[in-house]
């Protein structure tokens, strides 16, 4: 998804992908991370669907157009399901949409085929794309899936399999899990190895969504064609013979299912491979129609025709491609296993006397043992780009050149990504085992290094002991630059590697460990920094003697400035561009951690500025950064929104663990507690020792989320907003009271917390804000009509009905507003709602709805004014969801004379809120 971080720039993105893919929740995923105002539409042949605040609109594209440019600010305008739009003279109307947009108009569109008008050309700029192959789901995305969103997390094993048969399709993974979620988990396991023969947990979907809107030419087409692995037009016809239509325009019908429909690859236009759980199903299908005898004629039919139409076969793979530990004379391997015992740099010497990729493979890893990073990249490189390099050689150098360059993660891991499917397609699987080990450990959380540990654990079973220790090695890595990675994991290692005989790599995690000793203050760091500084030097790495010099330096009472300068000459000197810095700035003496936007003062001394937002969605902003959470785990990400509910104030913990952990005994209870908020603490402030946190404090029994002066709080904004209201009503000052109680109504974004539905902490909190909103509103809305302000009367009512449907006041001041403003036919459709709320209610309905007789303003004595509102197309910040998703109405936006107020949807005052 970080790759359509580049929309900012580019300004227009596609992503392309069948039915099923997942496009839309990765567009709605980034467009909430996007910082735009959004404007969402679903596009159907009639036109472009938009929500504009509570309404669903159905505009011409030019329409949209003019509407988002009108609006001359940085607006990201989302088309969903755009191939609805791409035919015919439609299709030009969404050219000329894209044609004018401004600088300041950013354009994404989900689409199963790409427009046929250029987005190369001159009048666009270059186009973002994301593809299918960009959107399936990857192994540890899936292992994700099942494991904390549907909570029947599958063994690793299965996972791979699950992810192979189905090649990541969101849509396949979601129905497997929907037709096994009430299985045993043996059961569960039988059904994914019965994968490569059984669709029927997907049939109804490929039948309904995938397959319907192809015309007969293409069903005819992938039926008869669906007995060969790799579909060609020459094959079909070949099949089939001249007679039977699927052999007309074969090639045309391909083009098309590749081009329109997305559901056919090519890497060539010749050769064209269907989705594997389409193609079985499609196989499976064809041989039912056909019968038994006509099924069997059908397939040795295609076995000739497919070895008379045979692609070429590859030349074989060398013995040491696939063995990366062998110590053969003149491999690559042999060179770098010495160069793992002592004095790389020297290996890297030795490494000249091979030839071709072995040589720049051996030479770029001796020169990362020893430190030289960045003529190690440069020779890993040479090494990834040797058009003759064998797919394993080549494969390896592009993943280590990958875990080294610094820069994006997002791009590290998407390469990271690409190895290992290829490493997988060339049935690599020791390199497809440490590809996946690097990407599950990248972020160095405690999740990530579980999930390191468990693919290392396999790599050992597999007889893979090197790639075991590196994935280790690699999370650790991860975790110490996040400031999470205890000291205990580098001693463990160390023991890893020197059971391996690598003295090398050993003194490369000595000196880590003497690091996290230094970063977390431990009274054994002084020792550690000088066994690492000792090590390093028996093993020639200058590289490790670098980071014990900056452990040394780091624990020197004297300040170690000498030391430092000697770690930092040090590594220019061999090339290190892995710095401890960092790391160490973040606890070092005299360096504390500063955050760039944390201005100090005595009293707070550096404590990040926080904004918090429970309104609506959660979200957390760390000094003007949203904080990223998407390492914690779901119960722990429940305990800071606990926190952030009461932020700037103590809360037991006992009433965290209550609140979170009920079912469990208090110890246990408090134990997980405790461990989560030691997540959360990494998370908000990664490099800080938890213990040191200075946003998630303890005092005694009780915990904090901090709040220093210039920190937020929308909860704590808005119950201060009407409690300033009430005090300003009651010193007679009207307009001040009418400023605060419209702060307070638009501060409630939604309801409190959606995220934690029914949560019985938060229910009674979430109903007290929405009847203090509702109140407020009402409040607001006798103060506008005192102000002769009809209209914002009009709007201030519907929004205190649609908060609380059963609000008497707010239904009679709704009926006042509308009759003063002169409307009566609204005045008239108001009371009829009125009177259907009543009705409802089983009260007994008087013939007219008692007056609310406006007055005048107590503040400026004004007299009545009319106004009326004037309708727009309004793009919410940060994003307006799809019109078919379920979520609850938002602000009211009055839509011009007459607009009944649409009725609230709740059933009761005992709302439980939305599940997000």
């Amino acid at each position: 998804m970080h790759r359509l971080d580049d929309v900012l720039t580019t300004r227009c993105g596609l992503v392309v992908g069948p039915r099923g893919s997942g496009k839309t929740t990765v567009m709605r995923q980034w467009a909430r991370t996007s910082r735009l105002p959004v404007v969402w539409g679903r596009c159907t042949p009639a036109g472009i669907a938009v929500r504009s605040g509570t309404r669903t609109e159905l505009l011409a594209p030019d329409e949209v157009g003019r509407s988002v440019l009108a609006r001359r600010a940085p607006t990201l305008l989302v088309l969903d399901d755009a191939h609805e739009l791409l035919v015919g003279r439609v299709e030009d109307d969404l050219e000329r949409l894209l044609l004018p947009s401004t600088p300041d108009v950013h354009v994404l569109l989900g689409t199963v085929r790409r427009p046929t008008f250029s987005l190369a050309r001159s009048e666009f700029p270059p186009p973002t794309v994301l593809d299918a192959d960009d959107l399936r789901l990857r192994v540890w995305e899936v292992d994700r899936l099942f494991r904390d969103v549907y909570g029947h997390p599958l063994a690793p094993d299965d996972v791979e399999l699950l992810t192979d048969e189905t090649e990541g399709w969101a849509a396949a993974v979601h129905l497997f899990h929907r037709s096994t979620s009430g299985l045993l988990p043996a059961d569960r396991r039988r059904a994914v190895r019965s994968l490569d023969t059984d669709t029927g947990y997907v049939r109804d979907y490929l039948v309904d969504e995938v397959l319907a809107p192809l015309d007969r030419a293409q069903l005819d087409v992938l039926h008869w064609g669906s007995a060969f692995d790799d579909l060609t037009a020459r094959r079909v016809t070949d099949l089939v013979g001249e007679p039977d239509p699927a052999a007309d325009g074969a090639a045309d019908a391909l083009r098309t299912l590749d081009r329109r429909w997305s559901l056919a690859r090519t890497d060539d236009g010749v050769r064209y491979r269907l989705p594997r759980v389409l193609h079985r199903h499609l196989r499976t299908a064809h041989a039912a129609h056909l019968g038994p005898a006509a099924t069997l004629a059908w397939q040795e039919r295609a076995e000739l025709v497919a070895r008379s139409d045979a692609p070429p076969t590859p030349p074989p793979v060398h013995a040491h491609d696939t063995d990366w530990t062998s110590t053969a004379a003149g491999s690559w391997a042999s060179v770098v296993r010495v160069a793992t015992r002592r004095d790389p740099a020297t290996a890297a010497r030795d490494a000249a006397r091979l030839t071709g990729v072995d040589r720049a493979l051996a030479e770029g890893l001796c020169l990362v043992l020893a430190g030289a990073h960045r003529a190690g990249r440069d020779a890993l490189r040479r090494a990834a780009a040797d058009p003759d390099a064998p797919p394993a050689l080549a494969l390896g150098a592009a993943l280590a050149d990958a875990v080294l360059t610094p820069g994006a993660p997002g791009r590290t891991l998407t390469t990271l990504d690409r190895v290992h499917t290829a490493a997988r397609a060339h049935d690599l699987p020791w390199l497809a085992r440490l590809a996946h080990g690097l990407v599950v450990g990248a972020d160095g959380t405690r999740t990530a290094r579980a999930e390191a540990a468990a693919t290392a654990a396999r790599s050992e079973r597999s007889g893979d002991p090197w790639g075991a220790a590196l994935v280790r090695t690699w999370a650790a890595l991860a975790a110490l630059t996040a400031g999470t990675a205890e000291p205990d994991v580098w001693d463990d290692l160390d023991r890893c590697w020197r059971d391996l005989g690598a003295a090398v790599p050993a003194a490369w995690t000595t000196a880590c460990r003497a690091l996290a000793s230094a970063a977390q203050q431990l009274p054994e760091a002084r020792e550690d920094a000088r066994t690492a500084e000792a090590v390093a030097r028996r093993a020639g790495a200058p590289g490790a003697l670098a980071y014990a010099y900056a452990a040394l330096a780091a624990t020197d009472p004297d300040g170690g400035a000498e030391l430092r300068a000697l770690a930092t000459a040090t590594a220019e000197e061999h090339g290190v561009d892995v710095r401890p810095w960092a790391v160490l700035d973040a606890a070092t003496p005299g360096s504390p951690v500063r955050r760039p936007h944390a201005v100090d003062d005595p009293v707070w001394g550096g404590v990040p500025l926080v904004d918090v937002r429970c309104l609506g969605e959660f979200r957390l902003r760390v000094d003007g950064v949203d904080a990223d959470l998407s390492g914690v785990r779901p119960r722990a990400r429940a305990a800071l929104r606990v926190l952030a509910l009461h932020a700037g104030r103590p809360v037991h913990r006992e009433q965290l663990a209550e609140a979170l952990w009920g079912d469990l005994d208090p110890r246990a209870a408090l134990h997980n507690l405790h461990v989560s908020l030691s997540a959360v603490r990494r998370a908000l402030e990664p490099g800080v020792p938890t213990r040191s946190s200075r946003l998630v404090v303890r005092d005694g029994e009780t915990y904090t989320l901090v709040l220093r002066p210039g920190s937020t709080s929308d909860v704590a904004q808005l119950d201060r907003a009407v409690r300033e209201a009430r005090r300003l009503r009651a010193a007679d000052d009207d307009a001040g009271a009418r400023a605060e109680l419209a702060r307070a109504v638009d501060l409630y974004a939604g309801d409190l917390l959606p995220e934690d539905g029914p949560a019985d902490w938060v229910v009674a909190e979430r109903e007290r804000l929405r009847l203090t909103v509702a109140d407020a509103a009402v409040e607001l809305a006798e103060l506008e009509m005192g102000r002769g302000r009809f209209d914002r009367a009009v709007a201030a009512a519907t929004r205190a009905i649609r908060l609380d449907e059963c609000r008497d006041h707010a239904w009679r001041v709704l009926v006042t507003a509308f009759t003063a403003a002169g409307d009566a036919a609204a005045a008239h459709r108001a009371s009829q709602g009125y009177r259907a709320m009543l009705d409802t209610l089983g009260v007994a309905v008087g013939d007219e709805p008692s007056p609310v007789v406006p007055v005048a303003d107590r503040g400026t004595g004004a007299a009545p004014l009319r106004s009326r509102p004037v309708p727009r197309l309004t793009p919410v910040a940060p994003v307006v969801a799809p019109a078919s998703s379920p979520v609850a109405a938002g602000p009211a936006v009055t839509t011009g004379r007459g607009a009944p107020p649409p009725r609230s949807p709740r059933g009761s005052r005992a709302s439980r809120g939305t599940w997000s």
